[in-house]
């Protein structure tokens, strides 16, 4: 083979080399320029958060309601209170939210007037027997008397106080006794002192009181749920031969908890306590029959 014939192949192969490469470089061009696409970063604009201060009339009690409105949204939030004001660290979207939602849940408390009355009604009634028997010449005589005595006696506590939905309040009075406590007190072991007394010099002063506690709060439909403790405390004196020694003063009364809901403008009945007492005596042709009767109804009024 001449060299002309050497060169010519030569060339040739030169020539299958490069269309063999341009079809590489051509395959492979796309490939690269698809995997830089996918290492490309992606960039996502933070919501920004702020805080806010809100003026409220309820306070600690929208903050369940504040909380689940911010858990619902997608940025969240954080919420707490301070002087009757809510501090919201959260996004201006959800600011706006929050602020509708304060619209339709939270205004000013209405005023409201609870009245609690303690009745109180006493009737008792008595019998009393007395027979007489007369011996003389003319035979046995006897003779019989009976009376019968009626007595009734009612009484009314009437306790007023104004507030506001939702806020309690309290009103009462106290008397604080005087009891003259003359006795030895190595003489008397068994004594035993009366509960919530005081002693000063020999001077026993036992304290009563009377009053209600309320809380009462206005519904959507109207009526009002109230929570209401009621005391009416009074002293007791038995026979005054004893009293000198400080026996049988006793502090009685009645106690009510309770928490209703009722309508306003109405007096409705919500408690009562009721006692009856018989008792007999019997003596040298006399014979004594007592029955008394004790009614305190408690009655509930809110306007």
């Amino acid at each position: 083979m001449n060299k002309f014939s050497e060169h010519l192949i030569a060339y040739f192969s030169r020539t299958l080399a490069m269309i063999k490469a341009t079809k590489i470089i051509s395959y492979t061009c796309p490939i690269a320029f698809t995997l830089s696409l996918t290492v490309l970063p992606i960039v996502v604009q933070a919501a920004a958060y702020q805080t806010y201060v809100i003026h409220t009339y309820g306070g600690e009690s929208l903050l369940p309601a504040v909380r689940q409105e911010l858990s619902s949204s997608r940025d969240g939030g954080t919420v707490s209170t301070y002087q009757d004001k809510l501090v919201l660290h959260t996004t201006a979207a959800n600011y706006q939210k929050v602020q509708q939602l304060l619209s339709q849940i939270d205004g000013q408390p209405q005023a409201l007037t609870v009245a609690v009355r303690v009745g109180n009604s006493r009737q008792s009634q008595g019998n009393i027997q007395q027979g007489r028997v007369v011996i003389s010449n003319h035979g046995i005589q006897g003779t019989g008397v009976i009376n019968q005595s009626n007595s009734q006696q009612q009484s009314n506590n009437l306790y007023q106080v104004q507030t506001l939905s939702g806020s309690a309040a309290s009103i009462s009075t106290g008397m604080l006794y005087s009891l003259n406590q003359s006795y030895i007190a190595n003489s008397y072991p068994t004594y035993k002192r009366l509960a919530g007394q005081i002693i000063i010099q020999q001077q026993v002063l036992l304290p009563t009181t009377q009053g209600i506690t309320v809380m009462p709060r206005l519904l959507p439909n109207g009526q009002v749920e109230v929570t209401l403790s009621q005391v009416e405390e009074q002293l007791v004196r038995a026979n005054p031969s004893y009293n000198r020694y400080g026996y049988n003063n006793s502090v009685q009364g009645q106690r009510l908890n309770s928490t209703i809901v009722v309508p306003r403008g109405q007096w409705v009945n919500i408690g009562q306590i009721s006692q009856n007492n018989q008792s007999q005596s019997s003596g040298y042709a006399s014979n004594r029959t007592l029955n008394s009767s004790n009614s305190v109804p408690i009655s509930l009024l809110v306007q």
